[in-house]
């Protein structure tokens, strides 16, 4: 007896030390999940209203925090089934729908090309007007009562799980999720430091994902096609029956039906409509963006975007600007790049010169002192240390305003990049020695070399010159050099 009770004695030892060393693993890949996806789930808070502790709580809980099935092989962190309405891939596996026999069938559920994607079209399905009536009431809740959005979930159908809702609560309060509910992008981004990656690592247990192309999605209730790289207009239109001609019209962030599309470019299938038909009647406008993008992002009309924001066509809003996106015209027209003062130049440091400056042979490598004239007539000199150094050369600034730009070292780099090389090409084409400050862009997920060297209106060569790059590659995070 007493050798039967040690050895269940003995059991339970190693069950729960067993389990008190299993469950910090546990904690650490459900952080790194939050960890990987919680700037995206901010963006599409900003955007559609869905609070991010919601949508990072969904994920971890309909994902199992990125390692099942569903999600490894199909992109699928939060079990959307494929619906009558459609038309991309599946992947089949059994969860609760039954035949007419009351059969456990296998259920369609749908296959994404990335993680992102997904992120994105959970947002689409929520805000689906043929599903108003189930989750409509949750866009009239405050995006900071996950409490309530979680009880409108399963009561709207997202689960048949009637501890739906308080799991999904639990995994928000456990890992102090619904602070990211007030928190702005911005914000977040400069409190990471640099943008996560969102493809998990592989490994020899996770098989790579299914990548799909040609998946038709929506977005403000607009259909669009997420092109593969190389793929044209002339391409998707043969596939989706409709003249190139037509597919144009609704594209203007496309320059030509010929024209080779990189990954993930969001081809529209239908005209867009006059404004945002989301919650957000603001988007803040991030770094190098322009309407064109803005429009493409929202699937609004690009003319009713600049009318709404009493602009033309050719301005571009300022960083960090409020662009109205749906709702009548703005009172005051968002700030412009143009608005934006330029730095002005240091001025050189003179000092009263006392005796003329000494001959300097043209041999030296230390160039001569350079003068200007006063408004008294005199003359002042300028220390030979004190003229810029430009990509590498010293040389004699020439400017009538006695005013030069030093050499930009591109500021300082956030993302712990270092900053690519200066080219030669710095100086203006008028030939006074001022200096071009560099123009840098933030790689984002989907950018390319050639897409890129299109936007910033340069050459790919080009572009590999200003970053000293002997590939065409370039990660996202990094900082490329665009003039």
């Amino acid at each position: 007896m007493n050798f039967l009770k040690n050895s269940l004695l003995i059991c339970m030892s190693f069950l729960v030390y067993g389990c008190a060393h299993a469950q910090p693993k546990d904690v650490e890949e459900k952080m790194a999940y939050v960890e990987r996806y919680r700037l995206l789930a901010v963006e599409e808070m900003e955007r559609t209203g869905i609070p991010a502790s919601i949508k990072l709580g969904q994920g971890l809980l309909e994902s199992r925090w990125g390692t099942s099935d569903l999600s490894r092989l199909a992109n699928n962190h939060f079990g959307i089934k494929c619906g009558k309405d459609w038309n991309g891939e599946g992947y089949y596996k059994e969860d609760d729908d039954l035949n007419d026999k009351g059969e456990l069938i296998k259920s369609c559920f749908r296959v994404y090309g990335s993680a992102e994607q997904c992120y994105r079209d959970h947002s689409a399905f929520l805000m689906n007007p043929a599903k108003k009536e189930r989750y409509g009431p949750l866009f009239e809740l405050k995006r900071t009562d996950y409490k309530a959005w979680a009880e409108g979930l399963k009561k709207g159908g997202y689960a048949t799980d009637p501890g739906y809702p308080s799991k999904l609560i639990k995994l928000i309060e456990d890992f102090d999720l619904h602070r990211y509910d007030e928190i702005t992008y911005q914000d977040l981004l400069s409190e990471i430091g640099t943008l996560p990656t969102l493809t998990q690592p592989d490994s020899p247990e996770k098989p790579k994902p299914i990548l799909v192309v040609g998946v038709p999605q929506s977005t403000n209730d607009v259909k669009f096609i997420v092109a593969a790289a190389g793929q044209t207009v002339k391409d998707i239109a043969s596939k989706q029956y409709v003249s190139p001609k037509a597919l144009m019209h609704h594209n203007a962030h496309i320059s030509g039906a010929d024209e080779p599309l990189q990954a993930g470019t969001r081809v529209f299938l239908q005209s867009k409509p006059k404004g945002w038909r989301g919650q957000e009647t603001y988007h803040k406008v991030r770094k190098e963006e322009k309407m064109i993008d803005i429009s493409v992002l929202y699937a609004i009309d690009l003319d009713k975007l600049y009318i709404r924001n009493k602009m033309s066509h050719g301005q571009e809003p300022a960083e960090n600007a409020q662009v109205k996106i749906r709702g009548g015209k703005i009172k005051k027209q968002p700030k412009l790049k143009s608005d934006q003062p330029d730095k002005k130049p240091t001025p050189m440091p003179t000092v009263p010169q006392t005796s003329t400056p000494s001959k300097v042979s043209t041999t030296s490598t230390i160039p001569p002192a350079t003068t200007s004239s006063t408004n008294n007539g005199s003359k002042t000199s300028v220390p030979a240390s004190k003229v810029p150094v430009i990509n590498g050369s010293t040389t004699a600034a020439e400017s009538s305003n006695n005013k030069v730009n030093p050499a930009n070292n591109g500021g300082s780099d956030p993302f712990g990049k270092s900053n690519p090389a200066p080219s030669s090409g710095t100086q203006s084409a008028g030939g006074t020695g001022s200096v071009v400050a560099p123009q840098y862009h933030l790689v984002m997920e989907g950018d390319t070399l050639e897409s890129l060297a299109q936007k910033f209106k340069t050459s790919i060569d080009g572009l590999k010159k200003l970053n000293n790059l002997n590939s065409s590659e370039c990660k996202v995070g990094s900082r490329i050099r665009v003039k």
